[in-house]
């Protein structure tokens, strides 16, 4: 009985945790190159406007963006799939598209694995450390 009853809590946490990724998050840099050691993500409200912002999908798809007031910036927008597991998230980058006229020379990445982050939770943000391997 113990042992049936440790295995539900696992799966409910382990389902707790995979599901609090999902929706709108301030981050810290966008999505979009392999250099990035770590990530912050801290909970974005309603009338957050501006910033660095990623979106995950339960469709384990992500959108990472930038929003500024003016609009003179590259306005770099990032697309790709995430795996997630209890403890970790895998990011795999499609395409990244951005504003030419303020960022002409820049060579995104596209259809690049962006390694594996470890999760962990820092009072309301969520950290993402790349997993060295």
């Amino acid at each position: 009985m113990k042992t049936l009853l440790s295995l539900l809590c696992l799966f409910f946490i382990t389902t707790i945790n995979a599901q609090d990724i999902r929706g709108t998050w301030i981050i810290s840099s966008l999505i979009k190159d392999k250099e990035i050691e770590e990530y912050t993500l801290s909970p974005a409200e309603e009338n957050d406007h501006w910033g660095l912002f990623i979106n995950f999908t339960d469709l384990n798809t992500f959108t990472s963006y930038s929003s500024w007031p003016c609009g003179n910036d590259c306005f770099i927008t990032a697309k790709g799939t995430y795996n997630l597991s209890p403890s970790t998230i895998s990011f795999f980058l499609i395409d990244v598209k951005f504003n030419k006229e303020y960022c002409g020379d820049m060579k995104p990445l596209e259809n690049t694995n962006l390694d594996t982050f470890s999760i962990t939770h820092n009072e309301e943000n969520i950290i993402l450390k790349k997993v060295k391997k």
